[in-house]
């Protein structure tokens, strides 16, 4: 548990920034909206069409207002202490699924379920996001290791647990869906008991949704309003449609090809061997309802990373049972090991890493030189360079521009641009820091592969004309 523990606040104290817009726009904005900090203009079309809950931001909030009464407003800091909240929440849930998950397998796989619960190298990346992602996951396995508890526990708990998962991210609904009917048509469950859990969850929802309508100021239920729009296609306008396959595409990148290989065949094996697993239940549904979605995003699948490494030890257990003798072969330990040395390299690399493409990292090292003094900022590319105010000192500005010009009212003058348009021989600019750590630069553009990997550079203009 200890290094468990170090794993997760490793991954929280460098993971500065965030994924996606929607980890920083729908909790972190709407929070500083709920304590008076922006304007409702500032928010989002989600914010004003109400299709998002506001649980997350409630709890920001919150968190917000007793940093600020103890004395802790630095933004950063803030952040931290968001990620520090789910990392905790995160390490109680992986435990407590695991101590109920293991008398399903040999004893000897126990290890194996502890080790990759802790470090297989994404499940603590991403699940100490303050995200809807990170905490629909964790509720929900939350639910689910009360269900599978071997002395019955409180079904209202249970379908509790599920309601706020729900609430937090709507698309993560399938997984409690699916669970509620592997305990009616496998595990047999009680139907008064899988009422109760029916009930759970509509409480949950019905909190939530008088939640929502207060800080919303009306009667709403963004539950409701978002899958009308998913529905009616008015929230899939926004994106781009892809290939129903490309989620799989996603896995074998984003996890890094070999680990995602072996998730994808982990899978495949418990389709073949143990098509009553719940696992099977779980995951094969989810993966389909999302493959007939038209958008397709690699963080739709992050619900998912609470339940691989059982995935990849319950697949792992399949086989031992089925053929034993030739599971305990000391080749296929062997094999195992490059996958071992694939998930610690990229383990050390996404926790030294900074969340996104490296630009909150950027603020963090103007607000570490200049302090309190407001900046003015030349953006020399496009939107995904932009830093929110949130993380900047007020008075500060920025500007996308083609042409940097010095100004001798903005003494703070800094320009943030791409590594690929090669200033650093500009005479007048001078580097102060890098979007991520130079060491990491040779793994992340490997692991880009045809994204290509440009990291962001921060410098200071320090006088005279520059034409580019």
């Amino acid at each position: 548990m200890v290094l468990a523990s170090l794993a997760f606040l490793a991954a929280a104290w460098f993971g500065t920034g965030f994924q996606s817009e929607d980890e920083f726009y729908q909790v972190i904005s709407v929070a500083q909206l709920l304590r008076g900090e922006a304007a409702a203009s500032d928010m989002l079309m989600d914010h004003h069409a109400h299709w998002r809950g506001m649980l997350l931001p409630v709890i920001a909030a919150g968190v917000f207002e007793v940093s600020a009464w103890i004395g802790l407003k630095d933004p950063f800091t803030l952040a931290l202490i968001l990620r520090l909240l789910t990392a905790a929440l995160a390490i109680g849930v992986l435990r407590d699924l695991g101590r109920v998950v293991k008398p399903s397998l040999r004893t000897e796989n126990h290890q194996a379920l502890d080790a990759l619960n802790w470090f297989l190298w994404f499940v603590p990346i991403l699940l100490m996001r303050f995200t809807g992602e990170a905490w629909s996951a964790l509720l929900f396995a939350r639910g689910l290791a009360l269900l599978l508890e071997e002395r019955p526990r409180s079904p209202w708990a249970i379908g509790a647990c599920w309601g706020v998962a729900v609430i937090v991210r709507p698309a993560a609904a399938v997984l409690p869906i699916t669970a509620w009917l592997w305990a009616l048509l496998v595990k047999k469950e009680s139907r008064a008991r899988l009422m109760r859990i029916i009930g759970g969850g509509a409480t949950a929802i019905a909190a939530g949704t008088v939640l929502d309508s207060l800080c919303y100021g009306a009667p709403t239920m963004p539950l409701l309003n978002y899958f009308l729009a998913a529905l009616s296609g008015q929230e899939n306008a926004r994106f781009m449609s892809l290939a129903w396959y490309q989620h799989g595409l996603f896995i074998i990148k984003y996890a890094t090809p070999p680990v995602g290989a072996l998730l994808i065949t982990a899978l495949g094996v418990l389709i073949a061997l143990d098509r009553k697993h719940m696992l099977v239940w779980l995951l094969l549904p989810f993966l389909l309802a999302h493959s007939v979605m038209p958008i397709k995003e690699p963080r739709f699948l992050y619900p998912l990373a609470v339940l691989m490494p059982w995935l990849l030890v319950a697949a792992w257990d399949a086989l031992c049972r089925r053929w034993p003798e030739v599971m305990q072969r000391r080749i296929w330990m062997q094999m195992l090991f490059p996958f071992a040395t694939v998930n610690l390299l990229a383990l050390i690399v996404a926790t030294a890493t900074p969340a996104g493409n490296g630009r909150i990292r950027l603020a963090q090292a103007i607000h570490e030189r200049f302090s309190e003094k407001p900046v003015h900022i030349d953006l020399l590319g496009d939107w995904r360079q932009n830093i929110p105010a949130f993380y900047l000192s007020g008075g500060s500005t920025e500007v996308f521009t083609d042409r940097i010009l010095a100004d001798k009212d903005k003494p703070i003058h800094l320009v943030i641009a791409s590594e690929s348009r090669g200033l650093d021989g500009v005479t007048n600019l001078e580097r102060i820091a890098v979007g991520a750590p130079a060491w990491t630069h040779r793994f992340l553009r490997w692991f880009a592969l045809e994204d290509g990997y440009d990291p962001l550079v921060l410098y200071r203009l320090n006088s005279g004309v520059i034409g580019h």
